[in-house]
């Protein structure tokens, strides 16, 4: 295997979260002192007027607008010259501004590649501190976790958030990995029988984790077992899968998919039934409007099977360097040095041809009625960080052809009524968590505005993003 095939099988992690939404401290309890300092607004009621509001249900920008929170919770939204304010009410002009929904992201890790280069060693190293406020300043409010290396540091990472004790978003946890014989990570444990899988699964259930994740090497028999003893248990499973195919999984019942149609072996020639057999361009034998991948989204969706898009870190693989300024800032010296002597020079242009097709897939099964929702996974290549990533997975979402609002709706809504959380969060409406991100200009004349988050609120609690970001320069690497 060669340096690229590892560093993609890197990119390729996942899982999925289905409990019940996340239950959420009262939006004013104090949070530390040492986020004191990024906190611009936490008072009871605030008046957000003559913004452009993100319509995500209705997939339109609404022009000068007014949305009313209090006590965490939206209480009023219409045009600013019919809502009625209450006294009380802090007002935030928001003129030329747009206001979404938080983004609800579900392919997301609080870990990063580490690897060492001779003897070549994959490795990834949890950053339990950086991660969570990157993408809380990016307007990430809602986090499916999408497998886990250190599972006791994602369930304290939820514990922490949800009390306050720090700043992320709010998660839903995936269980460690589930891989079978030959996996190339040493945190992965590997499950080779029924009764393994069985195990595993009531095992990480009654930690707290809700939700599990299949990788590359396991098997359909003890895929099966996995998914129906997480069925059994209420709770629901993705896939990172190889051995496997998407037509298999999808005919045992599996919940999600990751990645879009990146991990897809069903069109590979001569692919063998459970045998992991990985490449670069999964479906370059196929025209991917033709019958072969319609039949395909076809199975998925009489399946209900949802599909998360993970375009950033595929990107990264691209020839074309698309890393910004910003991402290298923010990385600590060492993990920039790693980046740009090793990680940086792995890419092919085969991916160029691969992203074409990936394109065009994911776009003809959201048309087709499927559920598409969005993720980060800021491992591959390492150029992909939280948060950052994240902004960019939705701005490559355009380039398959859907309008800003689309995108914007993928990547909050889409992801909501995966979590089965919709009634809480997704969209701005009265009586939903005051979840919202708060960008200079609209996101109808450039996508790209989405970068320029001002304040992130979660629960009601204005973050200024801009000081999170400046105050973890140099920092993401680090811890």
């Amino acid at each position: 295997m060669n340096k690229l095939s590892r560093i993609i099988i890197i990119g390729f992690g996942t899982v999925i979260g289905c409990l019940g939404f996340a239950d959420r401290v009262h939006a004013q309890a104090a949070y530390p002192y040492s986020a004191q300092a990024y906190i611009a607004y936490k008072q009871d009621t605030i008046a957000f007027t003559h913004c452009y509001l993100a319509d995500v249900i209705h997939k339109t920008v609404l022009n000068d607008e007014t949305i009313v929170i209090a006590h965490g919770i939206i209480i009023k939204t219409g045009k600013t010259k019919a809502v009625q304010i209450p006294h009380s009410a802090t007002i935030i002009d928001c003129t030329g501004k747009t206001i979404l929904p938080g983004f609800v992201l579900l392919h997301e890790h609080m870990f990063y590649p580490a690897a060492s280069v001779s003897p070549y060693y994959v490795h990834y190293k949890q950053l339990p501190v950086s991660f969570p406020s990157l993408y809380l300043a990016c307007g990430v409010t809602t986090a499916r976790t999408a497998g886990s290396v250190e599972p006791y540091s994602d369930l304290s990472l939820k514990k922490e958030i949800d009390t306050h004790q720090i700043i992320g978003p709010s998660l839903y946890v995936t269980a460690p990995y589930m891989e079978g014989e030959g996996g190339f990570a040493p945190q992965m444990h590997e499950i080779t029988t029924i009764d393994e899988a069985k195990r595993f699964v009531n095992f990480w259930a009654d930690e707290g984790f809700t939700s599990f994740k299949a990788y590359m090497n396991l098997n359909r028999s003890v895929l099966k077992a996995a998914i129906d003893a997480a069925h059994a248990r209420g709770l629901k499973i993705t896939g990172h899968l190889c051995a496997v195919t998407y037509r298999e999984a999808a005919e045992m019942g599996i919940d999600q998919l990751e990645h879009g149609f990146f991990a897809a072996t069903d069109f590979i020639p001569g692919k063998q039934e459970d045998a992991c057999v990985s490449e670069l361009n999964p479906f370059k034998h196929i025209d991917p409007r033709g019958k072969q991948a319609k039949d395909l989204i076809d199975v998925l969706i009489k399946h209900k099977v949802i599909l998360t898009s993970t375009l950033a870190v595929f990107e990264g693989l691209c020839k074309q360097d698309t890393i910004t300024q910003n991402v290298l800032d923010a990385m600590s010296p060492d993990t920039r040095d790693m980046y740009l002597k090793y990680y940086s020079h792995e890419r092919s242009a085969d991916m160029d041809s691969a992203m074409v097709k990936e394109f065009v897939m994911e776009k003809e099964f959201a048309d087709a009625g499927g559920l598409l929702c969005a993720g980060t996974d800021p491992t591959g290549n390492g150029d992909v960080l939280a948060g950052y990533g994240s902004l960019r997975a939705i701005e490559l979402l355009t380039k398959e052809g859907f309008t800003p609002i689309e995108a914007i709706r993928i990547a909050t809504y889409n992801g909501a009524l995966a979590l089965q959380a919709q009634q809480n969060i997704g969209s701005i409406e009265v009586g939903k968590h005051a979840d919202l991100v708060v960008i200079d200009g609209n996101i109808t004349d450039n996508i790209n505005n989405i970068e320029k988050t001002e304040w992130v609120f979660k629960d009601g609690v204005g973050f200024n993003s801009q000081k999170i970001l400046q105050g973890l320069k140099g920092q993401v690497g680090k811890y």
